[in-house]
C-alpha cells in the first residue's frame, strides 16, 4: 500500500518517476513513485523508503505538502 497524497506540484511540475527497489526483508520487489516517501512491500509487508531525492529538492510546493519539520529534515 502506497502512503500518498494529493501534491498541488503534481498539476504542472515535474512527471513522477518510478523507482523499484529491493525489499529489504524478502527481497521482493517494491515499485516507489518518487512522490512516494515510503510504501510497504506486497508481498510481505515491510516498510520501504524512497532513497530519491526529495520533492523537498525541487518543487516549490514542498514545504506545504510535506510540513515544515519534514521539508527542513530533507532539506538538510
Amino acid at each position: 500500500m502506497s502512503i500518498s497524497f494529493r501534491c498541488p506540484g503534481g498539476q504542472g511540475g515535474a512527471t513522477p518517476t518510478i523507482h523499484i527497489r529491493k525489499c529489504p526483508r524478502c527481497g521482493g520487489e517494491v515499485e516507489l513513485f518518487s512522490i512516494d516517501m515510503k510504501v510497504d512491500c506486497p508481498s510481505c509487508g515491510q516498510l520501504v523508503f524512497n532513497n530519491v531525492n526529495s520533492c523537498a529538492e525541487y518543487c516549490k510546493f514542498a514545504e506545504q505538502c510535506l510540513g515544515a519539520d519534514m521539508y527542513n529534515k530533507l532539506k538538510k
